[in-house]
């Protein structure tokens, strides 16, 4: 790298400043040791001699517990500096673009889609015909909270800080004395980061998760929105009031009860409490800004009939400000109004809030608001003020169009099994405290749906309502939700939206007709009638790629989407597809445009419902800069993928059909059909360490046998909960006895692999720098294709340059794939000593060099991201120092694990094996 790179120069001096901090708050010989170290990894991945490696192993070896605590936390915060350092140039990029290309924008910017294209005679370019195409355009973030946040809030707030003052520093005007001042701020902050503990003491609750949620709402969605929505008014050349608020916001924090007996009614009605008290806040402080700001004279026989019987309504409802104010603005009246407003507001928040304080003027629902704000534009057009009206006014409106007083729709998600035994208990007249599964009544079941019944009378009807089924599987899952609804809230079932979710192999195999299924039931018929005939349906990620292996499981999507689309056309229901992605590959990460371009034609149709979970809600919405760019590229994506939209070319479908068995069938093999590969897993993982880390406040496995258990009961009888008829063995999930993996002496039982949620499967293979459910069974599929057809890579080779869904799909297996370490994972692949576990190492070592092989023969490339540069630089120069950090979590494990459950040491070792946890998620900046 060159050294005047801006971004090696920046991570240059923040480790001269890090260091600085080291040897001040723990000793000049703590930071000769970090800088040793770090020489020796360096020299041992670059030069990969063997004495380079046995001094690096050595040095490490040497280290007592109070030193390698010292050296984990100095790489852990340095991989958090280096993290914001490359934030900072990605936002330099983006600027240098913006700059540089004003008459011509990159094509996949909002601009640049929509010129394509017009180009291509895809879009409309009359102005009505625009303003029609983008209409019912709604691009639906939501927010999750599954434990994939390393971090905790404490240090999130701390980095934001570092963030802002390295955006500072960037400022070309910056004297000398200015530069110097910023350093000493940022030595300060370094100090305080140094001394803040990165391990939570405690799991934090679904409440300090939404606390955790409201920081990114503060700091860059509220103000986000008008940006984007300038974005596309400047693409489309729309006027402003032309374009419709294109986004909405949602949220499980709270709201997803899954397997979390924690999240109960009053949870999610306190979760909406706060949310409306952050967006309520916001709303009053943009009304302040307005009132200081938008200072024109206008006489007041100027004004319109509207504005001056609102402000006459102002003076009869809020006397005494309305007093202040005229003596203030006597002439001013848009700033008597935009004060009026911030006052109402303040009054709603007081009420829908709870806090004390006056409540009369208040507004009753956000609708009020946006007629208020209607009426202000038109008198500012009158008075010749239409840029204002377009401008700050616009915004505002847009604001409140897109968080209303609610913030986020909160989702309340529940297993269909609890659903099932809840519905068996009401009807057999059991009591209301009868637990109907792991830790939840079926008193809780159904305060919840008087819960969200008060949460869309006191907050909004958008504030509450879905009601997502998880493993849904028959039709009854669906209709059970409104039976439920009904004994909860008889006036309020109207309001309920069933969503299914389909996330196992086979339920995804079947979803097409569970939906027609379901549909044809008259009562869910005339429920759905009744709610505009909508039907939502979500699709996991994560389960179907744990049962199933990376390459099926993308297929099963692909396949379950055509099919949900082509069921919800024949019964004349609009279609919304809510994608359950995640942060890795294997759980639906990576580009997310790409992603949905290469969706199967007539599943997007300009709606796109997406989670946004755990460490991904930071990398992508905790700056500005980089959230605007994200959300360019879904409303870009979505566009386009409608209007550009193509089946599959000729005989793809057969191949991936054919591709995808034999991939499920390796990957099956090896996680499901060996039975002591589940005991290989703990003991090649850190998996052990990850289930007890305190990383959010979801279990790390579901009890899904007790609420099967609990159904059944209450049904008087067995009832199956898993592999839906028809459904390919390659498919199906595993009923088999696959063994809990071991554990240290004494421990409890671990989680079966079919037990463990998705998300510590997939942080454990991060974690050992193997990340398998990103690529395993790809490469025996290709493999197998050529042996029996040796055309077969050649046609992939064309499949990739011409179908979005294949190019996807390998792109995102190349990512993975490069970000494995085979050197590394042979460490962790070390500490299975079981019987057959070498074996099942070079299994997937084989399997390993074959996806390898596969990726550069389909892309013809010479290299994994020869077409990424930037991202592969970043991983060759973060690996030596992530080196260091897995190197201390193989030997602190094995160490753990040779001791008793009791043994007095284990707290500190497991301490240690905790922070190198943090500092490898911080370095591959990837987690589960």
């Amino acid at each position: 790298m060159k050294r005047r790179d801006p971004l090696a120069a920046e991570i240059d001096r923040l480790w001269r400043l890090l260091g600085e901090i080291v040897e001040e708050q723990s000793g000049a010989d703590v930071r000769r040791l970090v800088d040793r170290i770090r020489r020796f990894a360096i020299r041992a991945r670059v030069g990969g001699a063997d004495l380079d490696r046995e001094r690096f192993e050595r040095a490490l070896d040497g280290l007592d517990g109070a030193s390698a605590e010292l050296v984990i936390r100095a790489f852990l915060v340095h991989f958090r500096l280096a993290n914001l350092a490359e934030e900072r140039q990605r936002v330099r990029v983006l600027q240098q673009r913006g700059r540089a290309g004003s008459g011509m924008a990159r094509d996949d910017t909002l601009a640049g889609v929509v010129r394509t294209l017009r180009g291509r005679g895809l879009f409309p370019d009359p102005v009505a015909g625009t303003a029609a195409a983008i209409r019912g355009l709604r691009i639906h973030p939501v927010l999750t909270a599954h434990p994939t946040e390393a971090r905790r809030r404490t240090a999130l707030m701390a980095l934001a800080r570092v963030a802002r003052l390295l955006e500072q520093h960037d400022d070309p005007r910056l004297t000398p004395v200015a530069a110097a001042a910023l350093d000493d701020r940022l030595r300060e902050e370094l100090s305080i980061l140094w001394r803040t503990a990165e391990v939570r003491s405690g799991s934090p609750s679904p409440l300090d998760e939404v606390r955790t949620a409201m920081t990114f709402f503060d700091a860059t969605l509220y103000s986000l929105v008008p940006a984007v929505q300038r974005a596309l008014q400047r693409a489309t050349g729309l006027a402003p009031s032309d374009v419709p608020a294109v986004l909405r916001w949602g949220s499980w924090i709270g709201g997803d009860r899954d397997g979390h007996p924690g999240v109960t009614a009053e949870i999610t009605e306190q979760a909406a409490r706060i949310q409306a008290d952050h967006v309520l806040r916001g709303h009053e402080a943009v009304a302040t800004r307005l009132m200081q700001t938008v200072a024109a004279i206008v006489p007041a026989d100027a004004l319109d009939r509207a504005m001056t019987a609102r402000l006459f309504d102002d003076a009869e409802t809020l006397p005494a400000l309305d007093a202040t104010l005229r003596r203030r603005f006597p002439d001013e009246p848009y700033r008597r109004r935009f004060g009026a407003i911030a006052e109402r507001l303040r009054r709603t928040r007081h009420h829908v809030v709870g806090d004390p304080g006056p409540t009369t003027g208040r507004y009753a629902a956000a609708e009020e608001l946006l007629i208020e704000l209607d009426e202000i534009q038109r008198s500012l057009r009158a008075a010749a003020l239409a840029r204002v009206a377009d401008g700050t006014v616009q915004d505002f409106r847009w604001q409140v169009e897109t968080f209303g007083f609610h913030l986020a729709e909160l989702d309340v998600r529940q297993h269909a099994e609890i659903h099932r035994a809840a519905v068996a208990a009401l009807r057999s007249g059991a009591d209301p405290a009868v637990e109907i599964g792991p830790g939840v009544a079926l008193a809780e079941v159904l305060d919840t749906y008087r819960a969200i019944e008060r949460v869309r009378g006191r907050f909004g009807p958008a504030a509450a309502g879905r009601v997502i089924v998880s493993f849904t599987e028959r039709p009854s899952d669906a209709t059970d939700v409104l039976e439920l609804a009904a004994a909860a809230m008889p006036g309020g079932v109207a309001d309920i939206d069933v969503v299914p979710l389909f996330e196992s192999a086979a339920s995804l195999q079947d979803a097409g007709a569970v939906l027609a299924a379901i549909l044809a039931v008259p009562a869910y018929r005339e429920h759905l009638q009744g709610r505009g005939d909508r039907q939502e349906v979500m699709l996991g990620y994560s389960d179907s790629n744990k049962e199933s292996g990376f390459l099926a499981a993308n297929w099963l999507l692909y396949r379950a989407q055509a099919r949900l689309a082509a069921v919800a056309d024949a019964h004349g229901v609009e279609l919304t597809l809510f994608h359950g992605r995640g942060g890795t590959v294997g759980r639906g990460g990576g580009r997310i445009d790409r992603a949905i371009l290469g969706q199967p034609p007539g599943t997007v149709r300009g709606r796109l419902r997406l989670t946004e979970q755990g460490e991904v809600v930071a990398a992508r919405y905790g700056n500005a800069a980089i959230a605007l760019r994200h959300l360019e590229l879904l409303v870009g994506a979505v566009m386009a993928a409608d209007a550009a939209a193509a089946p599959a070319p000729e005989g793809a479908e057969a191949l991936l059909d054919a591709l995808a068995d034999v991939s499920a069938t390796a990957y099956r093999s090896l996680v499901y059909d060996d039975a002591g590969f589940a005991a290989f897993f703990r003991r090649a993982t850190p998996i052990d360490v990850l289930t007890g880390m305190r990383l959010g406040s979801r279990p790390a496995a579901r009890s899904r046998a007790g609420a099967g258990a609990a159904a059944a009961a209450a049904r008087g009888g067995s009832e199956g909960s898993g592999t839906a008829p028809g459904a390919s063995p390659a498919a199906a999930p595993a009923a088999s006895p696959a063994a809990a993996p071991a554990a240290s002496p004494g421990a409890s039982p671990a989680p079966s692999i079919e037990q463990l949620r998705a998300i510590p499967w997939g942080f454990a293979w991060a974690q050992a720098r193997i990340e398998l459910p990103g690529w395993y069974g790809l490469g025996s599929a290709v493999a197998a294709g050529r042996a029996s057809q040796p055309a077969q890579v050649d046609a992939l080779r064309d499949l990739y340059r011409t179908w979005p869904f294949l190019a996807a799909v390998i792109d995102h297996a190349a990512l993975a794939l490069a970000r494995s370490d085979l050197g590394v994972a042979r460490r962790y692949a070390s500490l299975a000593t079981g019987p057959g576990d070498d074996a099942r190492w070079a299994t997937i070592e084989a399997e390993h060099e074959r996806s390898v092989a596969a990726v550069l023969s389909i892309t013809g490339r010479g290299s994994l991201l020869e077409a990424s540069p930037a991202i592969a630089r970043t991983i060759e120069l973060r690996n030596p120092d992530v080196d260091t950090l897995s190197e201390l979590q193989v030997s602190t494990l094995a160490q753990l694990r040779s001791l008793p459950f009791d043994e007095p040491r284990r707290p500190a070792l497991e301490r240690l094996v905790r922070l190198t946890v943090s500092g490898i998620a911080a370095g591959l900046q990837v987690t589960g």
